[in-house]
């Protein structure tokens, strides 16, 4: 097998057919100390892989994840990816991306916000804004200025990105991502231009009411504002958001569905 490291992509080529972790750790590390988000492992070039060399996956999982980083593997041939998703370990840790620059994309994405986040954290009593991506965004932006405005407090946004249960929880979903990319920056320049010190943050999640009490926890806030998602009755919403959090999160909490309108608060969203 042959490792290439490359900016913050290690590609592989050849054959695996045992545990090559050892070979990996080198380029791994360099990635790393250029790349602290995380690391990309490019497929593409594997011909073929046995379980036993599979296992290369799973102590570079456990390595990586130590250094409080991601790793994606891309460009994954069908007949590798078949034996990957064999290995019960690797199966269910595992990030996979169809190409290398979605995988970087999803990096490079959540590392900004992230950073944002670390640099900005505030430590005095604040609002939390949490964001779906719906029609209630806009009204759930204007009272929540409103409320920051008149107690004078900080604001804290949150996107929480659902992770289906089938898949890691590092699986980079570009249109998700996408979508919490640009309701972060509409609520962002609205409050910023209230004068309000705004710190925005997205949470991969499994559960919107975990991810909601684990930042309101971090950042100590007051209050906690809800945009709700859209109706889906499928999927018991926007009932199952509002119960979760009622049970989960103690404080105050307003919710916000669409139609509840702040008059002259509101941001556009052009």
């Amino acid at each position: 097998m042959i490792v290439e490291s490359i900016n913050d992509v290690i590609k592989l080529s050849g054959e695996l057919t045992t545990n090559q972790w050892e070979a990996i750790r080198t380029a791994a590390g360099l990635v790393l100390k250029r790349h602290p988000r995380g690391v990309v492992v490019d497929c593409g070039g594997l011909n073929s892989i046995t379980e036993i060399g599979a296992n290369t996956f799973y102590d570079m999982m456990m390595h990586i994840e130590k250094k409080k980083a991601r790793i994606i593997v891309a460009n994954v041939p069908a007949a590798i990816k078949k034996v990957l998703q064999a290995v019960p370990d690797v199966r269910s840790g595992l990030a996979m991306t169809a190409t290398v620059e979605d995988a970087q994309q999803s990096l490079d994405l959540l590392d900004t916000v992230g950073e944002k986040s670390h640099k900005g954290h505030i430590s005095s009593e604040c609002l939390l804004l949490v964001l779906s991506g719906s029609k209630s965004d806009s009204p759930a932006i204007g009272h929540a200025s409103a409320i920051a405005e008149k107690r004078q407090l900080n604001v804290v946004l949150l996107f929480p990105i659902l992770v289906p249960q089938s898949l890691p929880t590092s699986t980079p979903l570009p249109e998700k991502e996408d979508a919490a990319t640009g309701s972060l920056q509409i609520a962002t320049r609205f409050l910023g231009g209230k004068g309000l010190s705004v710190i925005p943050a997205l949470e991969r999640t499994r559960s919107v009411a975990v991810a909601v009490d684990k930042v309101a926890t971090e950042h100590h806030a007051r209050v906690v504002v809800v945009a709700l998602p859209a109706v889906d009755l499928s999927q018991n919403e926007p009932a199952k958001t509002v119960e979760g959090i009622l049970r989960k999160v103690k404080g105050e909490i307003v919710f916000v569905r669409e139609g509840q309108k702040q008059s002259g608060t509101e941001p556009s969203q052009k």
